[in-house]
């Protein structure tokens, strides 16, 4: 193999997603994002992910929000070394639209339909087509279980429902299973058809066009048939035990998120001699651990939080999503694992899951594009407070970064302070005036 580049990455535009074909230019090297084609990965699989993160990376690996892995820190010259360690370990990528189902499909007997079969067919017809569509454009084919997508946010959905007797799928666009737009409820046999039409619309209206862009009402129009108000149900977070068919399903997540390949290649070796057979990617951030009998499950909860991985669905350091910080990117300009550790330790009362909280090293904030409830973002001038924004909006206020810890302290016991009982973070957090947050991250309390 002479290359496994088809463009050159360094004039990729941001918003693309990053791949073997089209690495992202980052502070620490280049980053390349992997969906494996299998389900279920194998001990050797994730060993030689490890390995080859240490050959053509700088080590660091993340699993990201969506359940994809990432891999930091790699070269021009390293990018097609990686191609072909993936090959020769048999490690295939998914390529083209993103199309995610639940971790346990295909497996889960609690599920409505295997969303596995739908999901490839829609796959094959989108290559077949051959359309120009938005990069980080995001397909979901949820056939519910346990572990369900019911949370995630898609372009386009199709979650499987019970008429009758019979399974269906409602088609619909721009948002998770409650605040997606319905558009139609489609037999197995017509649903990649009507899934292909929403493709198409997308395309037809431009390459940026995404789900939530859409006319729903005329595209709605278009398909004659009725379509089924789902409720919202959350799904239990991944990470903690789950029992699928009477066996134990461990979900592991690695602090944050991000770990260096030594921790991942101990945490299997591990895993792996408390019984565990196959490793699936989730999303959270997690890793689903099979195989494990009930006697080895503490043993194995055990090995993996020595390893610097988070076993239970209440730690609250899953709330917060960071970069990897000045520690492994050049753009960063302050520690986020350092901030992150002091959020968990002094203000807890933000990460009970309901708010989202961002620490980015950069205005860049790859870590958390969207918006978040609270923010923490190095800039040249020191570490930004944003509050409901992005990493790159106007800070509230900005303080020296070795400040950061002592003001992470001062807001953690105004939130004590004001908190009620029983009130959620982003209860909290809406309601305190934001001059009182910027009072107590300058510390003029």
């Amino acid at each position: 193999m002479t290359t496994a580049l088809a463009c050159d990455p360094g004039t990729l535009r941001r918003g693309a997603c990053p791949s073997l074909a089209a690495p992202m230019r980052t502070g620490d090297g280049f980053l390349v994002r992997l969906r494996p084609v299998a389900a279920a990965l194998t001990a050797d699989d994730l060993l030689a992910l490890a390995n080859l993160a240490r050959e053509t990376g700088n080590g660091l690996i993340e699993i990201t929000a969506r359940g994809n892995i990432q891999l930091r820190g790699l070269t021009l010259e390293t990018v097609p070394r990686l191609a072909e360690g993936l090959a020769a370990a048999g490690i295939v990528p998914q390529t083209g639209v993103a199309i995610e189902t639940p971790a346990l499909s295909g497996i889960d007997p609690s599920e409505i339909a295997d969303a596995t079969p739908i999901a490839d067919a829609l796959r094959n017809a989108i290559a077949a087509a051959a359309l120009t569509l938005a990069p980080k454009l995001a397909i979901v084919v949820d056939g519910g279980g346990v572990l369900s997508l019911a949370d995630m946010v898609a372009d386009i959905r199709l979650d499987a429902v019970e008429v009758s007797g019979a399974v269906a799928w409602r088609l619909s666009v721009g948002g998770d299973r409650e605040m997606a737009q319905p558009l139609a409820l489609l037999s197995s046999e017509m649903v990649v058809e009507g899934a292909m039409t929403v493709v198409a619309a997308l395309a037809a209206a431009g390459a940026g066009t995404r789900g939530r862009d859409l006319d729903v009402a005329a595209l709605a129009a278009r398909f004659n048939a009725p379509a089924l108000p789902i409720a919202g149900t959350i799904p239990p977070h991944p990470i903690g035990v789950h029992r699928i068919d009477g066996q134990p399903v461990l979900g592991v997540s690695p602090a944050y998120g991000q770990l260096h390949a030594d921790r991942l290649a101990a945490l299997v070796q591990s895993l792996s001699a408390c019984g565990a057979t196959e490793f699936r990617l989730a999303p959270h951030r997690t890793l689903l651990v099979r195989g494990l009998s009930e006697p080895a499950l503490a043993v194995a909860q055990e090995a993996a939080q020595r390893e610097g991985f988070w076993c239970t669905d209440k730690a609250p350091g899953r709330s917060v999503s960071i970069c990897a910080g000045a520690a492994g990117c050049a753009s960063a300009s302050f520690d986020t694992h350092a901030a992150a550790d002091a959020l968990v330790a002094h203000a807890a009362e933000w990460l009970d899951g309901s708010a989202d909280v961002h620490v980015s090293g950069c205005p860049k904030g790859c870590a958390h594009p969207a918006r978040a409830a609270v923010t923490l973002c190095g800039t040249a001038d020191g570490v930004g407070l944003v509050l409901n924004g992005k990493a790159s909006d106007p800070a509230l206020s900005t303080i020296p970064a070795d400040g950061v810890v002592p003001a992470i302290q001062r807001l953690g016991a105004l939130s004590r302070n004001r908190r009620n009982d029983h009130e959620t973070a982003k209860s909290l957090i809406d309601r305190t005036a934001p001059a009182l947050f910027v009072s107590a991250y300058q510390g003029q309390q």
